[in-house]
């Protein structure tokens, strides 16, 4: 996990160092196209994403997951769906 971090860590200062680069070194300063900035949008995209992925909210998403109270939640709220549609009574003859 540390090795993570820290290319999560050197991709965002790469982000962050490449803008004041294109403006002061000379090579890249040439190299100031529409393409590059099309580049450097998906770089800075992809770093949110990489960012996006470590966040708290992925970390316990089967923490208290309990599947057979959601069916069964799933099943009693479409028996009410289908008791109050009217082709509820079509429907609950083909079973």
């Amino acid at each position: 996990m540390k090795l993570y971090q820290a290319i999560k860590w050197a991709m965002t200062i790469g982000a962050a160092a490449l803008l004041p680069a294109m403006f002061f070194v000379p090579a890249l300063a040439a190299r100031r196209d529409l393409f590059f900035w099309m580049l450097y949008g998906v770089y800075v995209l992809a770093v949110l994403f990489v960012w996006g992925v470590t966040g708290k909210g992925n970390r316990n998403v089967s923490r208290d997951f309990d599947p057979e109270a959601d069916n069964q939640k799933l099943d009693e709220t479409k028996e009410i769906i289908l008791e109050q549609s009217r082709w509820g009574a079509y429907w609950s003859m083909k079973k």
